[in-house]
C-alpha cells in the first residue's frame, strides 16, 4: 500500500532519449570482420570458391487443404502477445470452491456474516474442501463485524486443514483488534505471527500504530515506528502509517512532535497528503497558533496539494475563535473562487463567531443564506443561535428557533432547554 505524493518541481524527467534507450555495444558488420582480415602478400591466393548449384525441387501437387495452409502461415506470422489466451481448464470440484468462495465474498462485503457462515457449512457438508483464500475472505468478514473470537477459531481450524495462515491473514485480525481497542491482543497476535516465521509488513506495522494512537498510546506508536524504520524493506513506513502517527499526536496535544515527523517523512522521500496536513492545521487552528496553520496551508500548496473543504473550514473556525471575523468571510470568498463550495460546518463555524462577538441578526441573515443556498442547518448550527439570543435575553427569538429546529425533526444539542429555562425564571 505505499502511496508516494511525487511533487512537482522534485523529480523531473530527463528530457535527452539517450538516457531512455539503453546503450548498445557497436557491432561490427559482416563487410567490416572481412575488412580487418589480413591475407600474406608471399602467399598463395584466395581460392575462389564457386557457389554451389541448388537444384529445384520439384513441384508439390496441389491439395485439398491450401486454406489451411495459408492459415497455418499466417498464424505463424502472428506475435506470440497477440494470440488468444488459452484459459486453464478447472475440473467440477474447484469451480464449486470459487462459486462458494465469491458468494461469501459478496455476503461478508454487505456485512451479512451470518449468512456468509452458512454458505462455508454447507460448502464443507458437500465435501468441498475451503482453501487458503475462502479461509481469508471469511476471516476479513468477521473481523470487519467485531467477532473477533470467531475469526481466531477460523483461523485455527484453517491450520487444522492443513492451511499455513499468510500475512494477510495475520495482518486482517490484528487490524481487527486494533479497530476494537484490544491493542494488546493484537501485539499477542504478531508475536504468534513472528514465531511461525511469518514477517509483517507495512500494513501489519501501520494498523498497530492506528490501533495504539486511537487509544492514545502515543509513545508506544512511536517505538513502533522505530521499529519499522530498523527492519526496513518490507516494513518500510509510507504515507499512511506517518499520517496515523501525526494524527495521534495531535490529538494528544503534541503538534510540535507531529510537525518534526511531518519534517522527517518529507526528509524520507514520503510525501504527506491533505489527510496528513489536516490534522496538524486543524489542532493549530484550534490552539490559536494561526500562524504556523498558515505556513503549512503554504507548504502544502507548494508540493501540489490542493486545499479542501476540511482545511479550510479548520482555518475559517480559528479565525473566528480568534475573533478575525473579517479575514474568516474572506476566507469563505476564496474557498468560493476556487471551486471549494461552502458546506454547513463552514456556516456554523461563521455563526458562531457572529453570535460570540453578539452579532445576532448577521447571525440569522448568514443562517438564511444557508438555507437559499440549500445548505440545511443541524442541530448544532441551531444550538449555536438559541445559545446566543439566550445570552442576549432574546428569549423569544431562542424559542422561535427551538420550534423550527422541533418542525424539522432536530433536537436541541447540550442542555439548551435548562439555559432557556432559567433565561425565562430568572
Amino acid at each position: 500500500m505505499n502511496q508516494r505524493f511525487n511533487a512537482p518541481g522534485m523529480y523531473q524527467t530527463p528530457n535527452s532519449p539517450s538516457l531512455w534507450l539503453s546503450q548498445r555495444p557497436h557491432v561490427p558488420s559482416q563487410m567490416t570482420i572481412t575488412s580487418t582480415v589480413n591475407y600474406p602478400s608471399n602467399g598463395p591466393e584466395r581460392p575462389q570458391s564457386k557457389k554451389p548449384q541448388l537444384q529445384k525441387s520439384p513441384p508439390t501437387p496441389p491439395q485439398d487443404n491450401t486454406g489451411l495452409a495459408v492459415r497455418t502461415r499466417r498464424r505463424r506470422r502472428i506475435p506470440s502477445s497477440l494470440r488468444i489466451y488459452q484459459p486453464k481448464l478447472f475440473n467440477n470440484q474447484e469451480t464449486d470452491v470459487i462459486s462458494y468462495s465469491r458468494k461469501i465474498d459478496s455476503l461478508c462485503k454487505k456485512g451479512q456474516t451470518a449468512e456468509a457462515m452458512e454458505i462455508f457449512r454447507e460448502m464443507e457438508e458437500k465435501g468441498l474442501a475451503p482453501d487458503s483464500f475462502t479461509y481469508n475472505i471469511l476471516i476479513n468478514g468477521l473481523c470487519k463485524d467485531a467477532q473477533l473470537e470467531l475469526g481466531v477459531s477460523l483461523m485455527d481450524k484453517m491450520q487444522a486443514r492443513g492451511f499455513s495462515p499468510t500475512v494477510v491473514t495475520y495482518t486482517t485480525l490484528i487490524h481487527g483488534f486494533c479497530i476494537a481497542g484490544r491493542v494488546d491482543a493484537a501485539m499477542d497476535i504478531l508475536d504468534e505471527m513472528e514465531r511461525r516465521r511469518i514477517t509483517p509488513n507495512t500494513v501489519t506495522f501501520t494498523a498497530l500504530i492506528q490501533g495504539l494512537c486511537d487509544c492514545g498510546e502515543v509513545e508506544r506508536a512511536v517505538q513502533v515506528l522505530k521499529e519499522m524504520k530498523l527492519r526496513g524493506n518490507e516494513c518500510s513506513p509510507n504515507v499512511v502509517t506517518y499520517t496515523q502517527l501525526i494524527h495521534g499526536l495531535c490529538k494528544k496535544g503534541l503538534f510540535k512532535m507531529g510537525i518534526e515527523f511531518l519534517d522527517e517523512m518529507i526528509i524520507s522521500g514520503c510525501f504527506p497528503n491533505n489527510a496528513t496536513y489536516t490534522a496538524l492545521i486543524h489542532g493549530l487552528c484550534q490552539q490559536g497558533n494561526f500562524y504556523e496553520a498558515a505556513v503549512l496551508v503554504n507548504e502544502m500548496v507548494a508540493i501540489g496539494c490542493e486545499l479542501d473543504v476540511v482545511i479550510y473550514n479548520s482555518l475559517i473556525d480559528g479565525l473566528c475563535k480568534m475573533g478575525e471575523l473579517n479575514f474568516a468571510r474572506e476566507m469563505q470568498v476564496l474557498m468560493v473562487e476556487k471551486g471549494v463550495a461552502p458546506d454547513v460546518f463552514t456556516y456554523t463555524s461563521l455563526i458562531q463567531g457572529l453570535c460570540d462577538s453578539g452579532l445576532l441578526d448577521e447571525a440569522m441573515g448568514l443562517m438564511e443564506e444557508m438555507k437559499a443556498k440549500g445548505i440545511v442547518p443541524n442541530s448544532v448550527t441551531y444550538t449555536t443561535l438559541i445559545n446566543g439570543f439566550t445570552q442576549a435575553d432574546r428569549t423569544d427569538h431562542a424559542m422561535q428557533l427551538v420550534n423550527e429546529m422541533k418542525n424539522n425533526g432536530l433536537m436541541p444539542a447540550g442542555d439548551i432547554y435548562k439555559i432557556l429555562f432559567k433565561s425565562l425564571y430568572s
